[in-house]
């Protein structure tokens, strides 16, 4: 029995995409406050600046997630009219 794992790739891409975002914001935040001296101000600029980066690339992902699905729905629906067209069984 073939397993299709891209459901649990998309999920850990998901998961990975949004919290690297998210830490990298917070990290830089943090760096640029003990820089500057400007203790949460960039800590909180930079960490939403990363939640909305996370946000955006999941919503890629998903799209092309939903793309990438529909079009193998469509190669997987004309190879089976092919066969049926030419009289084969599945």
């Amino acid at each position: 029995m073939k397993r299709d794992m891209r459901p649990w790739a998309l999920v850990t891409q998901l998961g990975v995409s949004m919290s690297l975002s998210i830490v990298s914001g917070l990290v830089a935040g943090i760096w640029i406050d003990n820089k500057l001296g400007t203790a949460p101000l960039a800590t909180l600029i930079c960490s939403l600046i990363g939640i909305a980066v996370g946000t955006f690339s999941v919503y890629r992902l998903v799209v092309s997630s939903i793309y990438s699905a529909e079009e193998r729905d469509v190669d997987k629906k004309r190879r089976h009219s092919d066969r049926s067209s030419r009289g084969e069984n599945d």
